[in-house]
């Protein structure tokens, strides 16, 4: 294999320049071949070269400059990416991991571990073809508001679109709502994923998922294979999950009611998209207001928390539309209409509204549900326009 000898540094500190250029030497066969001060400066370069080691620190606007790193590192899958902080905490840790970067390195370690840390990436063949995914965490601000319902439509909506492999995960203990309305059953699922002891892969996680369809994989729910005494999730090894779906598939949408507060921080910290459902009830806008104001001061970017109003009527709504939207603050807000003929008979036949009810108005707010997520990521905004 022939390594990559140029490394590539953003930074708009002088010391860090002069400790990357003066660790790196000719005998390791890396030498700093160029420094930004901005990532925008950093893509003109690699419009021209096919593969690169890249060091980004991101001192100067931890949230921004994780967020812009996603859409680069998307953009330009050949490089490899190394995330350079002077503070080693875990929201930077899991956005460093959410945006793809590789390894995450103190500024202070730089001297003593850079050299390992780049010779490692280079030996273990991260240039191979991989899926860069995101994952977009699905809570709901009650229970029976539709977030399953949500859940699947969007993810087969997604692979429709880009024609990517998408995964579901299940992280309902209590009644495995997903498999019951897919008419699945299987095995294995999301429990025994998070309580492998060995190393987590992408292989570990296609094996253990359900195939339902092509391209639409279901890491179902313990409360799915053990009905009468379903396994508890363990969440230790969450983030080596999420990182293994990551790399797995395109998009990993997650349906997560009654996760604890802490579950519910990390599935944010790492989630391209955060969308929260809730129905015109005086309960769930509550419900969801205090979801908004935990996950903000859990550090998440407001820009990627996208409430969305789900089975909304026109007429005789108990909270006006205007009125919730003004309560959470978002302006705004997409809406998924209320059509109970459509919706169950999509349940009754086990199918997403795009095999059971494909010209349904149903089906239309999903795909353009599906449109705002992809505009929002693919721009760096959510652009979310109703």
């Amino acid at each position: 294999m022939t390594s990559p000898s140029k490394v590539l540094l953003v930074t708009k500190e002088d010391a860090v320049a002069e400790t990357v250029k003066s660790t790196l030497n000719p005998s390791v066969r890396m030498s700093l071949a160029g420094v930004y001060r901005e990532l925008s400066e950093l893509r003109v370069y690699l419009e021209h070269t096919s593969a690169a080691l890249v060091m980004v620190d991101i001192d100067e606007d931890p949230s921004r400059i994780l967020d812009d790193l996603h859409i680069v590192i998307t953009t330009y899958p050949k490089a490899r990416f190394v995330v350079v902080s002077s503070r080693m905490e875990n929201h930077l840790i899991l956005g460093a991991m959410h945006a793809g970067a590789r390894h995450f390195l103190l500024k202070q370690s730089i001297t003593s571990e850079l050299v390992e840390v780049l010779q490692r990436l280079v030996s273990d063949g991260v240039i191979k073809k991989r899926t860069l995914g995101s994952i977009i965490s699905v809570f709901s601000a009650s229970g029976g508001c539709g977030a399953t319902t949500v859940t699947l439509n969007l993810a087969n909506e997604l692979r429709l679109k880009l024609s990517k492999p998408v995964l579901v995960v299940d992280l309902d203990c209590y009644y495995g709502t997903a498999a019951t309305y897919l008419g699945i059953s299987g095995q294995y699922g999301i429990a025994d994923v998070l309580a492998h002891k060995g190393p987590v892969d992408e292989n570990l996680v296609k094996s253990s998922a359900y195939n339902y369809m092509e391209d639409f994989d279901v890491l179902i729910s313990p409360a799915s294979i053990e009905h009468l005494g379903p396994k508890a999730l363990r969440y230790h090894n969450l983030i080596d999950v999420l990182l293994a779906c990551k790399e797995a598939y395109r998009y990993t949408i997650i349906d997560a009611p009654r996760v604890s507060e802490s579950v519910a921080a990390d599935l944010a910290a790492v989630s391209r998209v955060v969308l929260i459902v809730f129905q015109l009830t005086v309960k769930d806008i509550k419900n969801a207001q205090a979801m908004v104001s935990f996950l903000s001061k859990c550090g998440v970017s407001r820009k990627k928390i996208l409430p969305l109003v789900n089975r909304f009527e026109k007429k005789g709504p108990l909270v006006g539309f205007e009125d919730g939207e003004k309560a959470l603050g978002f302006g705004a807000i997409p809406r998924i209409r209320s059509d109970f003929k459509n919706a169950a008979n999509s349940l009754n036949l086990g199918q997403p509204l795009a095999q059971a009810a494909p010209w349904s108005g149903l089906r239309y707010d999903f795909q353009k549900l599906v449109t705002q997520i992809y505009t929002y990521e693919t721009n760096g905004d959510s652009g979310v326009d109703v």
